[in-house]
């Protein structure tokens, strides 16, 4: 929405409600009732489903209002039933005051398990930080349906480099199973099944790979075939989740040291050594003189 609206003049712009703030409850959520929603490109009218037993009041001339400005792909009408009406014994400030609270709480865990994503990325390759952020920015600035089907790309592309990171390529099969450069998907279960002990979690692991591969697959087809309008915004953020999650639950399976991987700097370093070349041999020469 906030997209949509940040180019027309009476726009002010976003403000993010607080439950937990008592002005906030009042003002906004108790003095001003529900009356839509947005999900991806499409608009809900809240209306309340017990009253059309009895009369259809439902604003039609909003609903073709709404219809007729092309801000939405479509809209539709949502029952909101008793919601914010004195059959609702959750419109209080207690209520609202734990949904502060546990978004507090949910920032704070994530938060902290982002970080330390992030952190780890950057110790192993420094890339995989520029790919992870090349898929959350395509993804927050994507205008139109092939931008959002780019999104996949990226994607494909961290989890390809965070293999290549965590269980290099090989020559020789692992249980079976090619773990070259191609088969990045083998190689993270391959790693998967050297550094956990127990089953259940192995597998729970392993169905999370697999589950991410499968949605970078599904994207990657809709893209390759054209079919970008099939690609939804709530599709790829699934997909930023998933991968998001099973690279924290992957890269949080060994601690972190280990040998430092110099390939990221060699092409600086190479740089540098070829810059102090020309400085030898002129020191050379006047020796030589």
């Amino acid at each position: 929405m906030h997209i949509r609206l940040k180019d027309r003049e009476w726009y002010l712009g976003a403000v993010q409600i607080r439950p937990e703030i008592s002005e906030h409850w009042a003002v906004f959520l108790k003095g001003i009732p529900s009356r839509f929603r947005i999900f991806e490109n499409s608009l809900y009218l809240f209306h309340r489903g017990y009253e059309l037993e009895v009369e259809d009041n439902r604003d039609h001339v909003e609903y073709r209002e709404w219809e007729a400005s092309s801000l939405f792909s479509s809209v539709h009408w949502e029952d909101s039933g008793v919601r914010e009406t004195i059959f609702d014994p959750y419109d209080n400030m207690q209520h609202f005051r734990r949904l502060g609270e546990a978004d507090e709480l949910l920032h704070g865990q994530f938060s902290s398990a982002l970080g330390e994503t992030l952190m780890r990325c950057s110790d192993l390759d420094p890339t995989l930080t520029q790919r992870l952020h090349a898929a959350i920015k395509a993804f927050e600035g994507h205008e139109t349906a092939e931008e959002l089907a780019h999104v996949s790309l990226s994607c494909r592309r961290f989890t390809e480099k965070l293999a290549d990171c965590l269980y290099p390529p090989r020559e020789e099969k692992v249980n079976g199973k090619r773990v070259g450069r191609a088969e990045y998907r083998n190689r993270l279960w391959a790693y998967v099944a050297e550094n956990v002990t127990s089953d259940t979690t192995r597998e729970l692991l392993v169905a999370n790979v697999e589950d991410l591969g499968k949605r970078i697959d599904k994207l990657d087809s809709l893209s390759n075939k054209g079919l970008h309008s099939d690609v939804s915004s709530s599709d790829v953020n699934r997909l930023l989740l998933s991968l998001l999650v099973v690279a924290h639950d992957l890269i949080s399976l060994r601690p972190p040291g280990g040998a430092f991987a110099y390939e990221p700097y060699e092409t600086t370093i190479r740089a540098f050594m070829e810059g102090l070349r020309p400085q030898q041999e002129r020191q050379s020469q006047d020796d030589e003189e």
